[in-house]
């Protein structure tokens, strides 16, 4: 047996037993849906960063950065890991004071509307099955690539490994996992990295032989190979500035991610998880992407997705290639857990909801509902081709689109009306899907400013004003918005509250020394590279 196989099939089998250990402690739907609202720092920022960084960043982002796209991901990089900071402090703090079970419940209840409530679920069901599609392809990609068994046989495996802790354990399966998942994908994200920097030549060589190099002129610039997107460097950057804000608003509002806030013991864990995870998706990802680009100094032949599995397999020494293919294994079945579970979880609570009832009725739909949703999601996975860098975009921007006028507005608009509401949600989404649609059977790329994103986000402000406009803010409305600024005892706990801000000081000298090193690990050896210096 191939040991690179036997390594999978443990990991798999470890990730599977965890989860249903975990499952042991569901009692209720409280249980079930949101961990019982107990879940401490540790296991939120677990949760946090591997339902974030799945498949799509392990193979798709570093395939973009591999092809010659490297500073523009670079740039979504950092500026999407911003997005914990603002999105825990201007939404997530408050979303946990609503003690809701699913984000569409929260939209729900706070705009006091059910076709609202159904119109996210719906939204969110759409974005986070192409999430999960991307997740199962990426995860069957790996296996596949690296142990020669059939792409389809390994969807099934991949589908039957998560599909069935997931189903029977919920959310506290999906909290513990999630970590257990990230601690291993952080450390082979890390540990791979010296390897392949020594086999490139070392740090400033493998800086210097990329700068210089003739197949892809310009890559290691702010504007990037010319031939990758746009024609031109400043298209490049400008898309690498939307995508960045794109995804930082998917950080902020999306429901992979602030759900679970609504599983944090308390809004302190809420705030300190935002500063921890910001640190590990920035730490994390722009460790792969200098691999990636690394990787090309070594074989500039590859084909873009798989260019980490070769180095797994052919740079870095059989145990830590092993435990790099468990933590991208990990990362993409740690999300595939957070999409199914909130499929089942909103289908049950939002699409039909019902007050009251059997809680082993609820969790009995809950269930069904996971096993059909996965079951169409494995026939979509087996039937079509991996698309897992364009799946992925399109999910992230559909949910960024439709949601962040409505979730911000929520909290901070007065004016933001129940109708407002739900045509700012509703033309978001058709907004941004339609254009993708259109431009994708059109075999079209926008310019910029044209972007499905700006057409979704203009939509569904548009309709947030409209429907604002023709009717009006209801008395108990602004009664639900002003309720949530009333905070509960255990956030005015002081010194709970100066250890938060201590977290402030740790982001911020962070923040320095990430400008540092990109200062000088990046841009005085590569201008010194091309004799600008």
């Amino acid at each position: 047996m191939n040991i690179y196989l036997l390594g999978l099939l443990l990991s798999l089998v470890a990730f599977f037993l965890i989860g249903i250990w975990a499952g042991r402690r569901v009692k209720d739907t409280d249980d079930y849906y949101v961990a019982g609202r107990r879940a401490p720092t540790l296991l939120v920022v677990g949760s946090l960063i591997a339902s974030f960084l799945s498949t799509g960043a392990f193979l798709g982002d570093t395939g973009e950065v591999y092809s010659g796209f490297f500073m523009g991901i670079v740039i979504v990089g950092i500026l999407q890991a911003t997005g914990y900071i603002y999105g825990a402090g201007f939404f997530g703090r408050y979303i946990r004071r609503s003690r809701a079970s699913t984000l569409p419940e929260y939209f729900g209840e706070r705009f006091g509307s059910l076709g609202l409530r159904r119109a996210a679920s719906l939204i969110l069901i759409v974005s986070v099955s192409a999430y999960l599609l991307s997740a199962i392809q990426g995860v069957s990609t790996l296996i596949s690539s690296v142990t020669g068994l059939d792409y389809s046989l390994c969807t099934v495996l991949v589908w039957l490994t998560f599909t069935a802790f997931t189903i029977y354990s919920g959310s506290p399966g999906v909290l513990l996992t999630d970590t257990v998942m990230f601690l291993i994908f952080l450390a082979a994200s890390l540990a791979a990295v010296p390897y392949i920097v020594r086999a490139a030549g070392g740090w400033f060589s493998g800086i210097a032989a990329l700068a210089t190099q003739q197949e892809l002129p310009g890559m290691l610039s702010w504007a990037g190979w010319s031939g990758y997107l746009y024609p031109d460097g400043l298209s490049n950057l400008l898309w690498a500035l939307t995508y960045g804000v794109v995804w930082a608003l998917v950080v902020s509002v999306s429901p992979w991610q602030t759900s679970r806030y609504l599983m944090a013991r308390d809004e302190h864990v809420v705030l300190r998880s935002s500063v921890w995870s910001s640190i590990g998706v920035m730490g994390v990802t722009t460790a792969l992407y200098f691999t990636a680009a690394f990787i090309r100094v070594l074989d500039p032949g590859l084909e873009g997705s798989k260019a980490v599995l070769w180095a797994a397999t052919h740079v870095l020494p059989t145990f830590v290639g092993i435990v790099m293919l468990s933590g991208i294994a990990a990362a993409g079945i740690s999300s595939a857990s957070t999409f199914l579970s909130l499929i089942g979880f909103s289908a049950v609570n939002d699409v039909f909801p019902v007050s009251g009832g059997d809680d082993r009725k609820k969790l009995g739909r809950s269930r069904l509902a996971m096993l059909l949703a996965g079951l169409v999601i494995l026939v979509l996975a087996y039937f079509n081709p991996p698309q897992i860098f364009v799946i992925m975009y399109f999910g992230g921007t559909v949910i960024a689109s439709s949601w962040s006028v409505v979730a911000f507005g929520s909290i901070w608009s007065k004016k933001l009306s129940r109708a407002g509401a739900l045509l700012s949600m509703i033309l978001g989404f058709v907004g941004c899907a339609g254009s993708k649609i259109a431009y994708a059977a059109a075999g079209i790329t926008p310019p910029v400013w044209a972007d499905s994103f700006f057409v979704g986000i203009v939509s569904s402000l548009a309709g947030a004003v409209t429907g604002s406009l023709l009717w009006k803010v209801t008395p108990e409305g602004e009664e639900k918005r002003r309720a949530l600024f009333v905070p509960p005892a255990s956030a005015l706990d002081e010194a709970a509250c100066r250890r938060d801000r201590r977290m402030w000081l740790i982001y911020l000298l962070f923040g320095i020394a990430v400008g540092l090193f990109f200062v000088f690990f990046y841009a005085l050896p590569y201008r010194q590279a091309v004799g600008s210096l």
